[in-house]
C-alpha cells in the first residue's frame, strides 16, 4: 500500500533525509545494488546527486510544425499501436501513431516491445525526441509519459534532467525516485549563516535542492546554482584561511640568508638566473628566516626554471645542517630530479633518492635500509622520492623544508604526514610547485594561505617551439617532417590519449600506434612505448634508453607530461589533440622546449567538431601558459561546471575557475567568519558541514 507521494506504508508520508533508498517504491534490493554503486544509500544523498546535465525538451510543437532533424516535443492521442520485427529480423520495432489537432506523427522505439502493452490506443501522451523523415515523418526513440489532467510532465516537455546510472537502473525510474523524495528536501536545515544569505541574495538550501533537479526556467536553475556554488566556495575557503591562521601562529627553523652562501650557488650555475628566478629565491629565504613557517606556491610556465629555485632554497637548509624532503608525482621525476640535484648542487648536499623501485645514495644503488639509515644518521641532506617517502619508516628527524612538485596529487593527509616529522613541535617550511598557470587574481583566491611567486619568463637559450594544427588527414606528411627531423639526428615524442584502443574514439592508442609506425613512414627508426601499466623498471628502462639516444621515437600517454627533460626530443607529435585540454596541452608542448633547437609541437585532432578548433587555434597563436589559462577559462565558461578538472587545480562539484566574483565573495565570508567566530563554536550547523567537506576531499 503508498500513501502521498508513493511513499511506503512503513515510511513517513514525508520521507526522512536517512531514510534509506529502499523505503521508496520499486527500489528492491536488486535496485538498490546500483544506486549503492553510485555512493547512494539515503533519500539524503539521492537528492544530493545532482543531473549531470538537461535535455530541453522545452519547446512543444503542434505535429504539422514539427522539422525534420530538430529534437522536440509532441503531444497527441495514440490511434494505434504495435510491435512487429522488421524485415531483416534483427530487430524489434515498436510503432505508435500520433494524432494532435494539426496532424499525425509515427513514434518508432527500438527493442522497446514493452511499450506496446505500456500505451493503449486513445491514450493522451507527451514525447520528446528527434525527429526523422527517413520513412515518412517521425519521432525516433522518444521519451514518452501519459499525460494527466493537470498536464504537468517530468521527462517531457520541459528541462529534462539525465542523470548517472548504474545496474538495472533507467533514467524514468531515477526520476521518479527523485521526484517522491523532493517532501524531504523541506526538513534540509541552512548552514550558511542568516547574514551570509541575506547580505549575497541567496536562496535556501531546502529551495534550491528542488529546482536543480527539475528546473522550470534557467533564471530559477541559476539561482539555485548561485546557493550551491557560494556554499562549496565558502566551505573552501574556510580551509584555505584556517591554513594560514594556524600557519603563521606555528613555529618553524630560523634559516638566516647568507649572501655568500646564494652567491656561490649562482656561481656554479652555468646559466644566469631569470629576475623572476631571482625575486622567487630571495621571497622563499626571506620567508625561511621569519621563524614561522614558510608556505609558498612557486606557480611557473613550462621551462621556467622551477627546479633550480627550489635546489638553491634546499642549499639555503643544507648549510644550516638541516634535512630536506623532495616529493615528485612520479617515479620518472624523482629519478630525473636526483639526477639534477646532484648535477646542480655538487659537493654541496648529499643527496637520496627513494621510490618503491629505486633506493640511492649520491647516486649510488644502495639498499633502502641503507637509506633510511643514512637518513637518521644526518648523513643526508636532500631526499627525493615519491609517495613512498610518506610510509611509517621514513624517519627525517631534521626536515625542514618540504617540496612538492605539482601539489595538487598529493592529498592533505599525505603532505600533512611529512609536515608533522618533527617531534620537537617545529614546522618544516612548505615549498609548492606548479607548472600549470593560473591567473594571478585566481591563484590568490584558491590558495589565499599561501605566498606566491611566479616564474613568468623563460631562461635564455630556449628555442621557439613551432605549433601546427593538423587536419585529420595529415597525420602522414607530419610523420615525414619527423623522419627528416630524425635524420639530422634529433629525437621526437608522439603522445596518445588511449593505452588500448577505445570504443569512444577515433584517436590512436599507444599499443596500435607503435604497430602502425612499425610498418610505415617511420618503420626504418627505433620506436618504443611508455605508459603507466608498465613496471617501474621497465619504464625507466624506456627512459634511460630515450635520454641517451637509443630511440629515436617515443610513443607514449600522458605519462611524459610533468618535468621530463630530454633537451634532443626537438618534436611532439599529440595524437587525438581535441581530447586534452589546454592547460594539459600546454605542459606536453613544453617537453620539447629543453633546448636552443627549434622545435615542433603537432596538433592531431580527430575532429573539428564543437569548440575543438576555436581552443587548438588558441594553442597556435599563444605560447604563454598565463595567456592560455585566461582563454581557456573563457572558451569553458561559467556554465561549465566540470571546466576545473584539468591538471593543477582544484575540482569543484558545483562552481567553476570562472566565478572570480564568488571566490572573492566567499573568500571575504570566510575571513569575516573566522574573524568574529575563529572555532566557529557559534555556527554549528556550518562546522558539521565543513567536517563532511573536508572529509570528501580527503575520500
Amino acid at each position: 500500500m503508498q500513501g502521498v507521494h508513493g511513499i511506503t506504508k512503513n515510511a513517513l508520508v514525508r520521507p526522512m533525509l536517512d531514510h534509506p533508498i529502499t523505503s521508496l517504491p520499486g527500489i528492491g534490493p536488486k535496485l538498490s545494488k546500483g544506486y549503492r554503486h553510485l555512493g547512494i544509500e539515503t533519500i539524503r544523498d539521492l537528492l544530493f546527486a545532482f543531473p549531470l546535465r538537461y535535455e530541453d525538451f522545452r519547446e512543444v510543437k503542434g505535429i504539422a510544425d514539427v522539422e525534420p532533424g530538430s529534437s522536440t516535443t509532441v503531444q497527441g492521442t495514440v490511434t494505434s499501436i504495435r510491435s512487429r520485427r522488421s524485415p531483416r529480423k534483427k530487430m524489434m520495432l515498436t510503432e505508435a501513431t500520433i494524432e494532435d489537432t494539426t496532424g499525425t506523427i509515427s513514434a518508432v522505439w527500438f527493442h522497446q516491445p514493452y511499450i506496446a502493452k505500456t500505451l493503449k490506443v486513445g491514450d493522451h501522451i507527451s514525447l520528446s525526441g528527434k525527429i526523422d523523415d527517413g520513412y515518412g515523418l517521425s519521432i525516433v526513440n522518444p521519451q514518452f509519459e501519459k499525460l494527466s489532467l493537470s498536464g504537468q510532465t517530468m521527462h517531457t516537455g520541459r528541462l529534462v534532467p539525465v542523470y548517472s546510472t548504474a545496474g538495472k537502473m533507467a533514467q524514468k525510474g531515477r526520476r521518479n525516485a527523485v521526484q517522491r523524495s523532493l517532501p524531504a528536501a523541506n526538513d534540509l536545515e541552512e548552514w550558511l549563516p542568516s547574514w551570509v544569505m541575506a547580505d549575497y541574495d541567496l536562496i535556501e538550501l531546502k529551495d534550491a535542492v528542488p529546482v536543480l533537479h527539475f528546473p522550470e526556467e534557467q533564471s530559477a536553475w541559476e539561482k539555485a546554482m548561485r546557493r550551491m556554488k557560494m556554499g562549496e566556495l565558502v566551505l573552501h575557503q574556510l580551509g584555505h584561511v584556517q591554513a594560514k591562521v594556524e600557519i603563521e601562529s606555528a613555529e618553524a627553523e630560523v634559516i638566516r640568508f647568507d649572501e655568500d652562501r646564494i652567491r656561490s650557488f649562482v656561481d656554479l650555475l652555468p646559466f644566469n638566473l631569470t629576475n623572476a628566478q631571482k625575486k622567487a629565491i630571495f621571497g622563499a629565504l626571506k620567508d625561511m628566516e621569519s621563524g614561522t613557517p614558510m608556505h609558498r606556491l612557486l606557480e611557473g610556465d613550462v621551462g621556467a626554471g622551477k627546479t633550480v629555485v627550489a635546489a638553491a632554497v634546499a642549499d639555503h637548509v643544507t648549510a644550516e645542517g638541516r634535512q630536506t624532503a623532495y616529493l615528485a608525482p612520479t617515479e620518472i621525476l624523482a629519478v630525473q630530479q636526483a639526477t639534477s640535484f646532484l648535477e646542480t648542487l655538487g659537493e654541496r648536499a648529499s643527496v637520496a633518492l627513494l621510490t618503491n623501485s629505486y633506493q640511492e645514495l649520491n647516486g649510488s644503488s644502495v639498499s633502502r635500509k641503507q637509506v633510511l639509515d643514512a637518513l637518521i644518521d644526518g648523513r643526508v641532506d636532500i631526499l627525493i622520492g615519491t609517495h613512498a617517502l610518506l610510509t611509517g619508516d621514513v624517519q627525517v628527524p631534521d626536515l625542514t623544508l618540504v617540496i612538492v612538485d605539482e601539489q595538487h596529487r598529493f592529498g592533505v593527509d599525505q603532505r600533512k604526514k611529512l609536515l608533522a616529522t618533527r617531534k620537537d613541535g617545529m614546522t618544516p617550511h612548505f615549498l609548492s610547485m606548479t607548472a600549470t598557470p593560473i591567473p594571478r587574481t585566481l591563484a590568490m583566491a584558491l590558495y589565499g594561505d599561501m605566498s606566491i611567486s611566479v616564474l613568468d619568463e623563460l631562461p635564455p637559450g630556449r628555442g621557439e617551439v613551432d605549433t601546427v594544427l593538423l587536419r585529420p588527414e595529415q597525420d602522414k606528411q607530419a610523420y615525414g617532417l619527423i623522419a627528416e627531423k630524425i635524420r639530422s639526428g634529433q629525437q621526437a615524442y608522439i603522445v596518445c590519449p588511449f593505452i588500448e584502443e577505445s570504443e569512444s574514439s577515433d584517436a590512436e592508442s599507444v599499443t596500435n600506434l607503435v604497430q602502425k609506425l612499425s610498418k610505415g613512414t617511420l618503420k626504418v627508426f627505433t620506436i618504443e612505448a611508455l605508459h603507466g601499466k608498465m613496471k617501474p623498471k621497465e619504464k625507466d628502462d624506456v627512459m634511460e634508453r630515450f635520454r641517451s639516444g637509443d630511440i629515436d621515437i617515443l610513443v607514449s600517454t600522458t605519462v611524459i607530461e610533468v618535468g621530463v627533460n630530454v633537451p634532443n626530443a626537438t618534436t611532439i607529435f599529440i595524437e587525438g589533440a581535441e581530447r586534452f585540454g589546454l592547460a594539459q596541452l600546454h605542459q606536453l608542448r613544453g617537453r620539447v622546449r629543453r633546448s636552443s633547437e627549434k622545435a615542433t609541437c603537432f596538433l592531431h585532432p580527430t575532429t573539428m567538431s564543437g569548440t575543438t578548433k576555436e581552443r587548438l587555434k588558441a594553442m597556435v597563436d599563444h605560447d604563454n601558459g598565463f595567456e592560455l589559462a585566461e582563454i581557456d577559462l573563457k572558451l569553458r565558461g561559467p556554465g561549465d561546471k566540470y571546466g576545473t578538472r584539468q591538471s593543477g587545480l582544484p575540482e569543484f562539484e558545483f562552481a567553476s575557475l570562472s566565478d572570480h566574483a564568488l571566490i572573492a565573495q566567499a573568500r571575504e565570508v570566510a575571513e569575516k567568519l573566522l574573524e568574529e567566530d575563529p572555532d566557529l563554536s557559534k555556527h554549528a550547523l556550518l562546522l558539521a558541514e565543513l567536517a563532511q567537506f573536508t572529509e570528501r576531499k580527503r575520500d
